[in-house]
C-alpha cells in the first residue's frame, strides 16, 4: 500500500477526487462495499457497510431522507455517501455503482436467518435502485472475501478475491 491509499474500514465512508490521486480500498467479508463513481465531476466514494439496517427498521432509505452517521447500515450509508459527494442533484444514470462483498464467511449447520452477507447485498441493491443508480459491476456472495479498490486518479475500480484460511 502506498501513502496515497486510504483504507476504508468497517462502518466508514470515504470520498475523494482524481486531483487527490487517492486510492480508496475496502477489505470485505460479509460486509458489503458500495463504490460510487461520478466521472463527470471527478468524484468517487466508498462505503464499507456492516449490516443492512437497524433491527426493527422496515423500509429502505431514499436520497434526501434523514441521514445516519457513517456506514454501519447500508440503509444509511448510501444517502450519506451521496450527500458527502454533493451528488444529490446528479442526473439519473450519471453515477455508476459498484458492489462487492456480501460473502457467507461462516459455516453454520443451522441458521435462524439468511446469511448476513446476502441480506447486505439485497439491501444495497434495493437502496441503489431506489436512488436511480446504475450498478455497473457486482462481485458478491459465495464464500470468499474481496477487496474493492477505486483508483480516483485513473479512474478505475477493481475487485480482488481471496480465500478464507482453511
Amino acid at each position: 500500500m502506498s501513502t496515497r491509499d486510504l483504507q476504508v474500514k468497517m462502518c466508514e465512508i470515504a470520498v475523494s477526487s482524481g486531483s487527490d490521486a487517492r486510492v480508496l480500498r475496502a477489505t470485505l467479508g460479509s460486509c458489503v462495499g458500495i463504490g460510487l463513481l461520478w466521472r463527470a465531476r471527478d468524484t468517487y466514494g466508498l462505503a464499507h457497510c456492516l449490516l443492512p439496517q437497524p433491527v426493527g427498521h422496515t423500509r429502505y432509505a431514499v436520497p434526501g431522507a434523514q441521514l445516519g452517521n457513517g456506514a454501519k447500515y447500508v440503509i444509511d450509508a448510501l444517502p450519506a455517501l451521496i450527500s458527502m459527494m454533493g451528488a444529490g442533484s446528479a442526473p439519473d444514470g450519471e453515477i455508476e455503482a459498484v458492489l462487492a462483498g456480501g460473502a457467507n464467511m461462516m459455516q453454520h449447520r443451522t441458521t435462524l436467518h439468511e446469511p448476513i452477507g446476502e441480506l447486505n447485498v439485497r439491501m444495497a441493491q434495493q437502496v441503489l435502485a431506489g436512488a436511480g443508480m446504475r450498478v455497473v459491476h457486482m462481485d458478491v456472495g459465495g464464500e470468499c472475501g474481496r477487496q474493492l479498490t477505486i483508483d480516483c486518479e485513473q479512474p478505475h475500480y477493481a475487485v480482488r478475491r481471496f480465500s478464507r484460511p482453511a
